[in-house]
């Protein structure tokens, strides 16, 4: 059986009513093609009371094969754990979601007890949430008690020569995302997905926005990437258990079979 994996997108931008402008519409139209989790982000949290555009997008997102994740800051262990949940509970009572992203993770081991109380509580709060950690780098493998998918790499620059721990390799693809943005060529975005995949990381996003936006401050993910459709088909396309992937602009790169596995 061949594996194929999963985008996720940082989805940082607001559901517009023009379907010719709106990313979540063309990430609804793509959910039928691929695994899509979108991590919605109304305001920098679930804000104080549920948005019905934001409603509307996401159940037809999700009525099209896509899952939703609502973004929590943590401010790298020092928010309250108690305001933490709390925004868990908000996205519960306000939205259909799928889990919850849970960023600004720390990688160290004094803060692991603090998001394993985290996680906990989210489970607590619904037990089948996915949590997805982002710490944006490599981190201690305890930290796989505390998210079931672990973001080790988030970062625009170096990322043919970064180097994932070890012990990544141990585990299922699906415990692993990679974030890359101001990647600006369609050609290496394909080598880039088809490099995580050889990583054995199961979730994947390039972009070529980046945080010269004026329309943004600091904010490489307002907007979908210009090869969308491109990293739709290049991520729905099953690798072969062994074999050679054809990059356009990159020859032939040998790519080894992945285990991927369903989060529930």
């Amino acid at each position: 059986m061949h594996a194929s994996a999963n985008i996720l997108v940082p989805a940082y931008f607001y559901p517009s009513f023009d379907p010719a402008q709106s990313n979540w519409d063309e990430m609804t139209a793509a959910a039928s093609k691929t695994n899509i989790t979108a991590i919605m982000n109304p305001a920098s949290g679930p804000g104080s009371a549920e948005n019905s555009d934001y409603t509307a997008a996401i159940n037809a997102f999700r009525a099209a094969g896509g899952k939703v994740i609502g973004y929590v800051p943590t401010n790298y262990g020092a928010r309250s754990q108690a305001d933490v949940l709390a925004e868990v509970g908000n996205y519960q009572n306000f939205y259909n979601v799928d889990g919850i992203f849970l960023d600004e993770m720390s990688n160290l081991a004094s803060n692991l007890a603090y998001y394993q109380t985290v996680y906990g509580g989210i489970k607590a709060i619904n037990s089948a949430y996915s949590v997805f950690g982002n710490a944006g780098t490599n981190t201690l493998e305890g930290y796989l008690t505390a998210a079931d998918v672990l973001v080790t790499y988030e970062n625009q620059t170096g990322y043919e020569a970064y180097v994932p721990d070890a012990w990544t390799q141990n585990y299922a693809a699906d415990r692993f995302a990679h974030l890359l943005y101001n990647v600006a060529s369609e050609s290496t975005m394909l080598s880039n997905i088809a490099l995580a995949q050889e990583r054995n990381v199961g979730y994947v996003y390039v972009t070529d926005d980046n945080n010269s936006n004026l329309n943004s401050i600091n904010n490489p993910w307002d907007t979908l990437p210009s090869y969308w459709n491109a990293e739709v088909n290049a991520v729905a396309t099953p690798l072969p258990a062994s074999g050679l992937l054809l990059l356009s602009g990159f020859g032939l790169l040998a790519i080894g079979r992945k285990k991927f596995s369903a989060i529930v």
